[in-house]
């Protein structure tokens, strides 16, 4: 998609052309663009399908999805309107903020809602075009000034506070995990930043590498956040934007949020064999090293030292349902393939769902070797207990 492509279909003819056939089903907008050859609107109905198909994509992260603006690489890269809205809630209304890797808006928005006043950056006009349609969308692009530049380049004294997203795609090889390949670079733009403020937030991936905070100029206050169960977002905190907390798993469901944070000294958590429920802590929780943190604070036990599952003796967790997977315990037996198989048979379970920790065989292996198939209401956990012993759990979801 082009500017060309862009600055068309946010006219009033392109809005036309998008609403004609934002009602297509899939393969018919696939069909329309051999039928197009030749007419009029031929030169912008790829990037009019490319739109359409992105907001429907799109439906999954943002409330007015169907009337904004993406490219396939910034919609990709985007953070979805909820844990956006709870990344803002931490910067204050005083504050003039600037995003210095604006994207098309989706931290954008919530932060101009959030502020006195924001300063959108990003180095690609496709991004800055579709950031001010979107933020217009939502009613906050007067509160917004908008920049075609570099993050190094616009970095003004007269900023409350720093939001920034580095980039993390590589040309021609994978997406880095890494603090320190990131564009713009960390170790650089962090120490400029710090020369204005220390009121900075930064978005990293969630499967970083603790050792690499180390790196950084300051220690931040990490933050993991989950919505549905997965980790969406880890969130590095200085300055005011930080708080007494070290470690912070932050998880989102549809009624609530609510927070575990890192007590001043790891709470001892007992080590048991498995009892009637088991438990696998959110993503978040996990990622966040506060494992014996939700143990502690609903009396559970851990199965191994080196493991996250949990266990106890009734149903806990209730009252915050994504804090934990729940399953009742229905079998634990010391793993032996041939008695396993037999068990299973014995038990009539033509289907279940497979996870395997610390231990040889991955859950595909094992569907072939046991010649059952994936789905079902049971899981088999094949894992060690607390003396290093592999066995296997049969468990249903609580």
């Amino acid at each position: 998609m082009t500017i060309e492509d862009l600055n068309f279909l946010k006219s009033a003819e392109g809005r036309n052309l998008l609403e004609r056939y934002e009602s297509y089903r899939e393969e018919d907008l696939y069909r329309l663009l051999f039928k197009s050859a030749g007419s009029p609107e031929e030169k912008y109905l790829p990037a009019a399908v490319t739109l359409i198909k992105l907001r429907r994509r799109a439906a999954a992260k943002f409330k007015l999805a169907p009337r904004m603006f993406f490219t396939p690489l910034n919609l990709e890269q985007a953070t979805s309107e909820t844990v956006a809205e709870k990344i803002a809630s931490r910067f204050r209304a005083d504050w003039k903020v600037a995003d210095l890797t604006c994207g098309m808006g989706g931290n954008l928005i919530p932060l101009a809602r959030q502020c006195r006043q924001a300063v959108a950056v990003d180095k690609l006009e496709l991004n800055i075009i579709c950031a001010r349609e979107n933020a217009a969308l939502y009613g906050v692009a007067d509160k917004i000034t908008f920049i075609t530049g570099d993050a190094y380049d616009n970095l003004s004294a007269d900023i409350d506070a720093f939001f920034l997203d580095p980039a993390r795609d590589r040309e021609g090889k994978s997406k880095t995990r890494s603090l320190l390949n990131s564009s713009p670079a960390l170790l650089e733009i962090l120490p400029a930043i710090f020369k204005i403020t220390h009121n900075v937030g930064v978005k990293i991936s969630p499967a970083f590498d603790y050792q690499e905070l180390e790196s950084l100029p300051e220690t931040p206050e990490v933050e993991l956040i989950s919505e549905d169960n997965n980790c969406k977002v880890a969130m590095l905190w200085f300055g005011a934007l930080k708080t007494d907390a070290q470690r912070r798993a932050t998880i989102l469901d549809k009624d609530s949020v609510y927070e575990i944070i890192d007590s001043k000294s790891r709470p001892a958590v007992a080590i048991t064999a498995p009892r009637a429920y088991l438990y696998e802590p959110n993503k978040a929780v996990i990622k966040a090293h506060l494992v014996e943190e939700a143990a502690a604070a609903y009396g559970l036990n851990k199965i191994n030292s080196h493991l996250s599952f949990l266990t106890g003796d009734s149903l806990v967790g209730l009252d915050r349902p994504d804090l934990f997977r729940s399953f009742k315990v229905e079998a634990c037996r010391p793993f032996a393939l041939k008695e396993l198989k037999s068990y299973l048979q014995s038990q009539k379970i033509e289907r279940l769902n497979i996870i395997t920790k610390r231990f040889p065989l991955t859950p595909e292996e094992l569907y072939k070797k046991l010649k059952i198939k994936e789905g079902g209401d049971y899981f088999l956990i094949v894992t060690v207990l607390s003396r290093d012993e592999r066995y296997y759990l049969l468990v249903k979801r609580a």
